[in-house]
Formats: structure tokens, C-alpha cells, sequence
């Protein structure tokens, strides 16, 4: 999204935090963890390896704590990235540069292939880029010796994915419910995912620009199953969405800059990640985030060190310093996903109990069930999809 946030930041999240909070904490403790422990690296851990001066940190937007009453994260605005400084000495260059990640991507893919560095030096991509990245061998192998809290803290879930066996490539950062954000002072509240084609929102509607996201909804809106998606219910998904298009039902596709829309109420409502549509609360608590009765979809981002980086050694070493407990928590308290790393909970409930109860970062078991992962297909059959929404996206934005 674009990196200006236009929300207002005067009030102070965790009171809007324990006002929205509902019954929860029991399944941030299953997906979280309720032990675990920091070990602080030597700064030659492994050899004679030293932090480096500066760190190149891409990310998307609202994925880092920032200071009450401040807009964008910095290294002078973020607490968890000034206490990296503290302890090695590294200024970490932090830049809201993913939007979404096929156009990210597009950004890294020349230097990648050119076997030079793409400047960044850590990047999150969700799973299925994460797993192209490091299918085409362009993502460094951890050093692990670098990363004793990583191994040691990263919860069972997140272990032994198919895109990464033995956690060798990806570091999750945080998981995400895909649902819907609805302006309930704008329209009536709802609570499908056909709603959205309610003739009361007719150019009121945002949707996002990443396949698996949106068609992913719209199937289950149909009645089809993403995590088994076909030709035919893709198709069936996009037909629904050139007819919505088409009837001016949708305002605009974008990337995670349909937060601006939301904010600035050119939109009602929107297809939304939930850690998104918890920060926006803070200036606007009467924006609701609602997994659709047909279900949501879910999805993890990872830190991935892009291949040639110049500081792969410090990028291990934020990503073991994320994976302290109490750092992570710091993170988890702003940005309101869900957390990979054990022993945050008992970590955030020393900065606010509430946020423990809270349903945006701690989704109670039955929502979890209604979750859907985009299913692996044969790589020609994923390249249709790519190429049949791509042609939409681009057919919308002429």
C-alpha cells in the first residue's frame, strides 16, 4: 500500500485493543505457544562475522509496532527496531515497499536474475512467493548457528511446511486472516461474502489484487473450496467478478493501498486483512472485520534473505532477535496478526492482558476452522490462474 497512513493516531491502541478484546487467549496460547526462551548471539557467533551498519528491511504496510502518536515506522519510530540498534549497532533501513507480491516481485526479479544484489537484505513474501523465490535458488540459506532463538521459538505449526521442509529459507513473521473490513457507520453490517454485491454498495466496494485472496473468497462466496481450486471454479470466480466489475458494483483492485480507501471512505467495504482493518480501528473503531459464514481464507509471510544479499549475517541476526519472545510481543501488540513465535504470549500480557483476548490476533479454534489455504495445483494449471487474473486486474485498471 501507499506508505502514507492517513488514519488518525491519537488514540492509543490498546485502549481501543481492550474495547473491541473478546474471549481468545486460549487460542493464542495454542497457536503461540506458552513457553520459551531468548538467547542473545554474540555478535561473532559462527565466525568473525560483525553487524553491519545499516539493514534493508522491505515489508508491507502496518507490519511493525510504531510509537503512539506516530504514522510511518522507522528506525527512530519503532521500538523494536531501536532496540536492535541498542544491542548491535545496526540502523535498520525499514521501507513499506511491498504493495502486493507480484509487483514486488517484478521489482527484485532483474538483479535476482542477474546474480547481483537486489537491495534488500530481508524481505517477507507470503508462502507461495516465498516458495517461488526459493524454488528459482535465489533466497540464502539460513545459518542457524546465527539463530539459536529462531530454532528454538518457532511454534510447531510452522514447522515442516511444504514450501520450506526444514526451515532452512523462510522465517515466519506473521499469518493473516483474509475476510472482509465493512464501514458499519456506511452500511448495514453483513456477514457474507455475497454482500459485497449488495446493490446498496454499488462503487463502494475494494478488492485486492492478490489472486489468492480474492478469488479465493469469491469461490467460497460461490460455494467452491479454494483449498481444492479447479479451471472451472476459478473461472466460475472470475465470471462473478467481471460481472461485478462490469456493473460498477467494485471501485477499485489494488494492493494493500485498499486501506486508503477504507480510511478515506471512498470505499464501504472491502475484501481485508485483519491486522489492517485492527490498526485502522484506532481512528475509525466503527470499521468491523468479519470472517464471511462461507469462511476466509489464511496465509503466513515470511523473512526471506534474497540471494547476494550484502548483510545475510545482521538479517540472521533480526531475524533471531524477532524470535525473542518479548520482542515478538512488542511487534503482536501493534500490529494485531498472528504470531509464530513461542512464548509471546506470556510476553503480551505483561504489556496488556487484553490484547490476549483480542479475535483479530487470536482467532478462537471454530474461526480457525473456517479458514481456507489456497491448494497447491500442477505449476501449467497455477499458471492459467496467474495469467487469466493478471489479464483481469489489468483490464479493470485501463
Amino acid at each position: 500500500m501507499d506508505a502514507e497512513k492517513k488514519f488518525g493516531t491519537e488514540l492509543d491502541r490498546r485502549t481501543l485493543l481492550k474495547a473491541g478484546a473478546v474471549a481468545g487467549a486460549a487460542a493464542f496460547l495454542a497457536a503461540c505457544g506458552t513457553s520459551g526462551s531468548s538467547t542473545a548471539p554474540s555478535a561473532s557467533a559462527g565466525g568473525d562475522e560483525t553487524p553491519s551498519e545499516i539493514l534493508n528491511f522491505a515489508n508491507w504496510p502496518y507490519y511493525i509496532d510504531v510509537d503512539d502518536g506516530v504514522d510511518t515506522a522507522t528506525a527512530d519510530t519503532s521500538e523494536s527496531l531501536r532496540r536492535f540498534q541498542a544491542e548491535y549497532g545496526t540502523r535498520i533501513e525499514y521501507q513499506e515497499s511491498i504493495d502486493d507480491n507480484d509487483t514486488f516481485f517484478g521489482t527484485i526479479k532483474a538483479p535476482l536474475e542477474a546474480g547481483q544484489d537486489p537491495g534488500w537484505d530481508i524481505i517477507t513474501p507470503t508462502t507461495w512467493m516465498a516458495k517461488k523465490i526459493v524454488d528459482l535458488g535465489w533466497a540464502e540459506k539460513f545459518d542457524k548457528s546465527h539463530m539459536p532463538n529462531f530454532v528454538a521459538n518457532l511454534a510447531d505449526e510452522f514447522k515442516g511446511r511444504t514450501a520450506d521442509p526444514t526451515n532452512d529459507y523462510l522465517a515466519p513473521w506473521q499469518s493473516l486472516m483474509t475476510g472482509i473490513g465493512i464501514n458499519t457507520a456506511k452500511t448495514s453490517s453483513f456477514s457474507t461474502v455475497t454482500g459485497l454485491w449488495n446493490p446498496a454498495l454499488k462503487g463502494k466496494v475494494a478488492l485486492l489484487t492478490e489472486l489468492r485472496d480474492t478469488v479465493g473468497l469469491v469461490m467460497l462466496g460461490n460455494g467452491d473450496d479454494p483449498a481444492t481450486p479447479t479451471r472451472a471454479t476459478f473461472d466460475a470466480a472470475l465470471e462473478t467478478l467481471r460481472n461485478q466489475v462490469d456493473s460498477g458494483q467494485i471501485r477499485k483492485l489494488s494492493g494493500n493501498s485498499y486501506t486508503v480507501l477504507l480510511e478515506e471512505e471512498s470505499a464501504f467495504a472491502a475484501i481485508a486483512w485483519s491486522g489492517d482493518v485492527g490498526i485502522i480501528q484506532a481512528g475509525k473503531p466503527e470499521l468491523a472485520f468479519v470472517v464471511p459464514d462461507e469462511g476466509g481464507m489464511y496465509a503466513t509471510d515470511n523473512m526471506l534473505i534474497p540471494k547476494g544479499a550484502k548483510h545475510k549475517y545482521t538479517a540472521e541476526l533480526w531475524i533471531d532477535f524477532y524470535y525473542r519472545p518479548e520482542i515478538a510481543a512488542v511487534v503482536e501488540a501493534y500490529v494485531q496478526y498472528i504470531c509464530p513465535v513461542k512464548g509471546a504470549a506470556e510476553e503480551i500480557t505483561k504489556i496488556d492482558p487484553a490484547l490476549a483476548t483480542n479475535p483479530l490476533i487470536f482467532p478462537d479454534e471454530a474461526t480457525k476452522g473456517r479458514l481456507k489455504v489456497w491448494g497447491e495445483v500442477s505449476a501449467d494449471e497455477q499458471a492459467y490462474f496467474d495469467e487469466q487474473f493478471s489479464a483481469f486486474v489489468e483490464g479493470v485498471d485501463s
